[in-house]
């Protein structure tokens, strides 16, 4: 009997014709937990499945995104296939007419599915196991929630006078705020704590100011 690792070294010198062994060993070893060979982990391996995939989890996109999270969506929910895999089927798919790319407001393009990409995701919906369905919706409405935060916070630093950085830091619709920095390395700190952080400085504002007032109207008269 050939351990694991035997096996893995006679494959990588006799490569067997793709998929046979690859095949023979997920079913056998994980039947419902998708494929573990040599470092492929995952149940979404094919060209053809990486489309419906893609396909699959832009339905959930109502609005164009970037590449950048077209990849961070899949691999999020499945890592059976590589980078390289998912921007070759990705590709395909802009040629065929079932994903379309639009200028952005920056340098990124940005990307939508089509009707006829909708029409191919529902088709061959249940190609795709349902865990991966389960978990390629999770990721994309997980990508939406943040791509919508990042979007409602804006930052941006005016220079009023030497040694005089005007930083204003807002979010949308909940609050706003503007300080004066001495250098523009200070600024560009402001800048980047406070679009990673914006929620929890508006919570500690809130809860400054509101324990202040408190203590204040709560003070013992004389």
């Amino acid at each position: 009997m050939f351990s694991f690792q035997q096996l893995s070294e006679f494959v990588f010198l006799f490569p067997p014709p793709c998929g046979i062994l690859e095949e023979t060993f997920c079913t056998n070893s994980f039947p419902d937990k998708g494929c573990d060979f040599l470092g492929r982990r995952g149940f979404i391996h094919t060209k053809d499945e990486i489309k419906f995939l893609v396909l699959y989890a832009m339905q959930y996109l109502d609005f164009p995104v970037t590449f950048a999270s077209i990849v961070d969506i899949c691999t999020w929910c499945d890592d059976g296939f590589s980078y390289f895999d998912l921007q070759e089927a990705f590709q395909e798919m802009l040629k065929s007419g079932h994903i379309q790319a639009a200028a952005g407001e920056s340098t990124d393009m940005l990307y939508s599915i089509t009707p006829p990409g909708c029409d191919a995701a529902q088709v061959f919906e249940k190609n795709l196991p349902a865990p991966v369905r389960e978990s390629a919706q999770a990721s994309a409405l997980r990508v939406v929630r943040q791509l919508r935060r990042d979007s409602a916070i804006s930052t941006q630093t005016t220079q009023q006078a030497t040694n005089d950085f005007l930083v204003h830091l807002s979010m949308e619709d909940v609050f706003s705020v503007q300080m004066h920095v001495v250098s523009r390395s200070q600024a560009a700190l402001l800048e980047r704590n406070f679009r990673q952080n914006a929620e929890n400085i508006y919570h500690v504002l809130l809860d400054s100011m509101i324990e202040q007032n408190f203590e204040k109207d709560t003070e013992p008269n004389p």
